[in-house]
């Protein structure tokens, strides 16, 4: 009888990162139908998160189209989904450890885990203050927005302007985004529970000269216009000095206040560090090549906030490296010579507000409430490209549900 020559082992494909960049790069590499290929997604989580979306949370929105189970996006078997947090890696040894115990081994790895909060060492700050990186963070936020609302009574007039008192620190996307909905949103909790509207103010700390300070001039003069107009008092070129559970401290200034924000600062994930043979930037970005590969080291794949390219750092950065990463290893796997990559500024909307945003291009700006609902096209767009059309659809019209857990607050 014949012999039946052994099968041979598939070539392992593993992103790590559940993000815009991971999420994309497995997508496409699905649509390639590659022979004899396994492509596994690790994430830490069960669900992709849609960071654009997190300030809204805090502002009293469904927290439904942030989060997004990783098994609508992925519903049948070509795609693995495990989830377990990533601890180290071994590149020379092409493996990852995950806090699990298990090992994950590798032929091509793609590293796409994204950012994390920087507290850039000041004193109090990681430890008195809120932040929005995360779900569950903006969630806190929300629930620790009520209790604020739901414990004044009895309280001095000195007291209640504390108590009242929000300070966000950081004039950047995260921060000016927030600030535009938090106002809103504070004074229809004020008027629920009787609480005077001239106790409640929103604080905007930037320590540059301007907010937006990585945009063109034209973007922070009308998001600085923008919030003054409504009622958010804003402080520039002042550094935050320190912060304890009184307040923040800026060189020359202190706030008694209740609420700080942290959305000053983001790095890359630090779980870099533990895995053998990257080089790192300071700011723990990944170093590549014009192939957006990891230098140094084999069969290594970086993308999104962790390579230390010109316009890392936002979504659309993410899902255009996604698409580049895995037409190189399609092309790599058909022995064909790797795309050169280009990076690309990418169009930025920066809601302000309810029904208002910024568009910026270049040196394009403009602004206004038809550029709000451009920012909402985009979103239901880049539903639609990971999941069904009714699913998107869910997703993108939770978005705009207002969803109370609080009784005081349900009206």
């Amino acid at each position: 009888m014949p012999t039946v020559a052994p099968q041979k082992e598939p070539t392992r494909i593993l992103i790590v990162g559940g993000g815009f960049g991971g999420v994309r790069t497995a997508l496409n590499l699905r649509k390639q139908n590659l022979p004899n290929v396994k492509i596994t997604l690790l994430s830490d989580r069960h669900h992709f998160e849609y960071t654009p979306a997190y300030y809204k949370i805090a502002a009293g929105t469904s927290p439904m189209e942030t989060c997004i189970p990783l098994s609508d996006i992925f519903p049948d078997r070509s795609v693995e989904v495990i989830v377990d947090t990533v601890v180290a890696g071994d590149t020379k040894e092409h493996v990852i450890f995950g806090a699990s115990g298990s090992r994950y081994r590798y032929d091509y790895l793609v590293l796409a885990l994204g950012s994390e909060t920087a507290y850039f060492n000041i004193p109090g700050i990681k430890e008195h203050s809120y932040s929005i990186k995360t779900i569950d963070e903006a969630l806190r936020l929300k629930a620790h927005v009520h209790e604020v609302f739901n414990s004044h009574h009895g309280m001095s007039v000195f007291e209640l302007m504390s108590q009242f008192q929000f300070v966000i620190i950081g004039g950047g996307p995260a921060g000016v985004e927030l600030a535009g909905v938090l106002r809103a949103y504070l004074r229809t909790l004020a008027r629920i529970h009787e609480v005077p509207e001239r106790f409640v103010t929103v604080n905007l700390l930037q320590g540059a000269p301007r907010l937006l300070p990585t945009m063109n001039e034209e973007v922070s003069r009308r998001a600085l216009k923008r919030l003054d107009s409504l009622g958010i008092n804003i402080i520039l070129g002042k550094a935050v000095a320190g912060e304890d559970a009184i307040g923040v401290y800026l060189k020359d200034i202190g706030f008694s206040a209740r609420t700080i924000i942290w959305t000053a600062g983001v790095k890359a994930t630090s779980v870099y560090e533990k895995i053998t043979g990257l080089t790192l930037e300071k700011n723990g970005r990944i170093v590549v090549n014009e192939s957006m590969m990891a230098v140094g080291v084999r069969d290594v794949f970086v993308l999104g906030d962790s390579a230390s390219t010109p316009f890392a750092g936002t979504a659309q950065t993410a899902i255009y490296d996604g698409h580049y990463i895995a037409s190189a290893l399609t092309s790599r796997l058909r022995r064909m010579n790797l795309p050169k990559y280009s990076p690309k500024p990418t169009p930025y909307v920066i809601p302000v507000g309810n029904n208002w945003a910024i568009f910026t291009f270049k040196n394009i700006t403009l602004s206004g409430r038809i550029f709000f609902w451009l920012r909402e096209i985009i979103d239901l767009r880049f539903f639609m490209s990971i999941l069904p059309f009714k699913k998107a659809w869910f997703a993108w019209r939770s978005g705009g549900t207002q969803v109370e857990s609080c009784p005081n607050c349900k009206h």
